[in-house]
């Protein structure tokens, strides 16, 4: 079967963030199953993909375009580099399956496919609900502050309905659509994102954890508390700037350090907060921590960030914005969730700070279901969907 994979303003070869980490985790499942694929996404992708996964994969890449500072992305449908290789491609090739990351782009592929071809639109998020945090950025143009919200809801409709099928990384996104969009249940259905990170079957934790923390230069006798996501993403921003701001100060304790870390962040230093900026390898990263936090008050759809803390069985606290998407994870049984960050959020991290035998149980819980996100539950329920397309 020959797949085409769309990622427009994206990297399709790539886990530096949530939404990439997915895409990536299609294209492995693909191209382990032999399927031919192509990508097409960004020029800014390249020298950044998987290596295995380029050579494997037919890679085009379209430039990036600007109109009155508006973020390319939304201008993905007048872009003519994206519309000249995407007709190039269409008229070369004869795809089975044509998958799009996003909605924009999909009426202009729509307009260009004319032989029959499937055509899925692989959500990350209601972008509906992405674009009212966008409109609070004040780099946002404000020419375009007026009808952004109306007009991004329309397109997002448009795409639901002229898609062939969606796919939804939680279960609450799906109901969305399902109801806001007038689309029919059976066009919908939810794959939940896969952790890219495989766990360490070791005996000694605290031993992993010390190598961890020295690999990353961290403080071996400190309580270690982490967050990490790529900085772009807008709900990542906001909470990163909660954590300085309002999280760590309020936490008084001397033994404790907040460590941040993620695609696009700066490192710096402060008080009881580091940020380590990039972090290649994020295994030290979630191995070095003694539990996690994820302040996350806005977006939508399901943060991998969870997934990974799932994956490797790290006790977390989260708000219940921040675990959205992952409705089998239980509160006080496999994580403390809050409503939002305020004193209660504080608490919930002093006594997690206080109590081992807590942390203790969240990890054995949270091991227990970590099968849910795992790389052959995704693997099997891709390549179900696939194999039904083909009949």
């Amino acid at each position: 079967m020959k797949v085409l994979i769309i990622y427009p303003h994206g990297n399709a070869l790539s886990t530096r963030a949530g939404s990439e980490t997915r895409v990536w985790n299609i294209v492995s499942c693909l191209v382990k199953n032999n399927f031919d694929v192509f990508i097409l996404h960004s020029i800014n992708s390249k020298g950044l993909e998987d290596p295995y996964l380029k050579e494997k994969c037919h890679v085009y890449y379209y430039r990036e375009i600007s109109i009155l500072k508006a973020p390319d992305l939304y201008l993905t449908d007048l872009n003519p580099f994206f519309v000249i290789k995407l007709i190039k491609l269409i008229r070369k090739q004869k795809f089975d399956v044509i998958q799009i990351t996003n909605p924009w782009g999909f009426v202009m592929l729509k307009l260009l496919v004319r032989r029959k071809t499937y055509l899925i639109f692989d959500s990350h998020g209601v972008e509906g609900e992405f674009i009212k945090i966008a409109l609070k950025n004040p780099m946002f143009p404000m020419i375009f502050k007026p009808f952004a919200g109306s007009f991004t809801k329309l397109y997002e409709k448009l795409t639901c309905k002229f898609t062939d099928l969606i796919i939804n990384v939680s279960e609450l996104d799906r109901e969305h659509y399902i109801k806001n969009y007038n689309i029919k249940e059976s066009k919908a259905i939810t794959i939940q994102i896969p952790s890219s990170i495989k766990r360490k079957e070791v005996n000694n934790r605290d031993i992993l954890k010390l190598k961890s923390r020295e690999k990353l230069g961290l403080p071996k006798e400190k309580t270690i508390i982490i967050f990490h996501g790529a900085e772009t993403h807008l709900p990542n921003k906001e909470a990163f700037s909660l954590i300085k701001n309002f999280i760590a100060p309020n936490i008084k304790k001397k033994d404790i350090l907040f460590v941040l870390a993620g695609f696009n962040l700066k490192s710096w230093k402060k008080a009881n907060v580091i940020s380590l900026g990039f972090v290649k390898n994020l295994e030290d990263l979630l191995y070095s921590a003694d539990f996690a936090i994820v302040p996350i008050i806005s977006g939508s759809g399901q943060r991998v960030k969870c997934s990974d803390y799932i994956s490797l069985g790290l006790p977390f606290i989260c708000t219940k914005k921040g675990i959205e998407g992952l409705e089998f994870i239980k509160n006080n049984e496999d994580c403390l969730i809050y409503d939002t960050v305020n004193n209660r959020f504080l608490e919930g991290i002093l006594k997690l700070y206080k109590n081992k035998e807590l942390r203790k149980k969240f990890h054995d819980n949270l091991i227990k279901k970590s099968w849910n996100l795992n790389q052959k539950t995704f693997e099997k329920r891709i390549m179900k969907l696939y194999s039904k397309i083909s009949g």
